[in-house]
């Protein structure tokens, strides 16, 4: 389903089975990045509008967390199959929205439905335990149980898939969600919850407010009844919401930021590390928090190496994420443009070399940036140890695993870290050495599977995990229940 250039969306807002604007309702518009296009406008929740959906979230906890687990997996196993419905409507609004191609699209809308029918079946999985008692003539066990409303907030580079890790775990355990999308795919968050409506959920389980962090989001953190704060974003505000939320013992989990770096030993294939690198460097526009930005390799090999990544770069195709055979849209807004303009210029400053790249594409329009690549980039530099998200890899020399490891391991971050070599001993030795919470041999730094716990160490989260069974850490909490007889 497409849309023509007159044909405008409208947002509201979800709360207690509703779609929901007042009279004095603000609104906020949604610009397409590729063609600064209006693609439509979204609502602007109000403090006492949050109250609203938050107070119908915990209404409905009475009843959702005493519905049975199949009755509840049946839910998301309907939604499963209207998401497959509607996945190109989905997609198609996504790309607008954000700027990414559409086959990136489509293919996120396919994780939310792997999504949902794999927590559907993690519903007859929430175990819990048999504990022998010390004493006689009892029993002991302990149970898992949902915590009550859970506030999803999640950004704009993955619209719908970050949701959907959060909320189905979340609703499947027992909670109610209440839902803060970013603002720049409010629209997108609009399809996804009428869906999640068509799918029958019972009212004010779940809620979607759109509107600013400011308002929505800091009302969220600070909400007495709010018991899970679930939040995939920027470490500087990952922390500002642990703050916030810390003052009413609130659980939160974050995904945060990373610096993800692809290690080359000299032994390594380096045709499949190219191809590894360019996917995970340049997919989603560099936008994403396991991109990888730093590419950490034996001095013996750079040389070489870095001709066959250029030369793999070269055949990427940009332009607007509609278009047939673009493989990188457009960042998701000038501000973003600007911002990896002016890194790229704080790397030459420092001594970098743009070897590929390292411009902006006005001709395309305002938010086009090359794929770019950096050489003689030195680990201290301001490129090799902040997230840019965007565009932009950085080549560091090292002169073998032991400093590559160093340099791998000497950022505030610890999400992702990828290793190409033929060796066992190098490729064991990373797995252990790398202080990452994902690690990959002889792949790029972004291909996780469902089931998998995902999350980062250090500064990249706070050990929280998703998309496993694992995320019931956080939607859940233990009871320990002791009987005598």
């Amino acid at each position: 389903m497409s849309q023509t250039k007159t044909e405008l969306l409208q947002g509201n807002l979800y709360i207690n089975g509703e779609w929901i604007s007042e009279e004095e309702q603000t609104y906020f518009e949604s610009i397409n990045p590729a063609t600064q296009e209006l693609v439509g406008t979204c609502a602007a929740a109000t403090a006492s509008q949050v109250d609203d959906a938050v107070k119908a979230a915990s209404t409905a906890y009475s009843h959702w967390k005493n519905t049975s687990i199949p009755e509840r997996a049946a839910f998301l196993t309907k939604a499963a199959e209207l998401f497959e419905d509607r996945k190109e409507e989905l997609a198609q609004v996504m790309t607008k929205e954000m700027g990414k191609p559409l086959t990136e699209s489509i293919g996120e809308v396919g994780v939310v439905i792997a999504t949902a029918q794999y927590m559907a079946g993690e519903g007859r999985r929430l175990f819990g335990e048999i504990v022998p008692a010390g004493f006689p003539d009892r029993d002991i066990k302990m149970v898992r149980e949902p915590l009550g409303v859970v506030a999803c907030i999640t950004p704009w580079n993955f619209p719908v898939s970050l949701a959907s890790y959060k909320m189905f775990a979340a609703l499947i355990a027992g909670n109610t969600v209440v839902w803060k999308p970013a603002s720049e795919v409010a629209l997108s968050a609009k399809v996804f919850m009428e869906v999640l409506h068509a799918a029958g959920l019972p009212k004010g389980t779940i809620n979607l407010l759109t509107g600013s962090g400011r308002i929505v989001g800091q009302k969220l953190a600070t909400h007495s009844e709010v018991k899970i704060i679930s939040f995939t974003g920027s470490t500087e505000v990952g922390q500002q919401l642990a703050e916030m939320s810390s003052k009413t013992l609130k659980r939160i989990s974050l995904e945060l930021g990373g610096k993800n770096a692809v290690i080359v030993l000299k032994d390594a294939d380096l045709d499949k590390a190219a191809e590894g690198i360019i996917k995970s460097a340049f997919t989603t526009t560099g936008q994403r928090c396991t991109a990888a930005s730093r590419v950490i390799v034996e001095r013996s090999v750079k040389e070489e190496l870095l001709k066959k990544v250029i030369a793999l770069t070269k055949e990427m195709k940009v332009g607007n994420g509609l278009e047939q055979g673009v493989v990188i849209g457009p960042l998701v807004n000038e501000q973003q443009c600007r911002l990896v303009e002016d890194y790229v210029q704080k790397a030459v400053e420092e001594g970098g070399n743009i070897a590929f790249g390292g411009r902006a594409l006005s001709e395309l329009g305002t938010c086009y940036y090359m794929p770019t690549i950096i050489d003689n980039v030195h680990s201290n530099h301001t490129i090799a140890q902040e997230e840019i998200f965007g565009p932009v890899l950085a080549f560091i020399e090292v002169n073998g695993y032991e400093e590559a490891m160093s340099v791998n391991n000497g950022t505030m971050y610890g999400l992702s870290t990828s290793i190409y070599t033929s060796s066992l001993h190098y490729a064991s030795r990373a797995a252990k050495d790398a202080v990452s919470g994902l690690v990959y041999i002889n792949n790029g730094t972004s291909n996780a599977e469902m089931g998998v716990a995902f999350g980062g160490m250090k500064m990249s989260g706070n050990g929280h995990r998703e998309v496993s069974h694992h995320a019931f850490d956080v939607m859940t909490e233990w009871k320990s229940v002791y009987t005598n007889y």
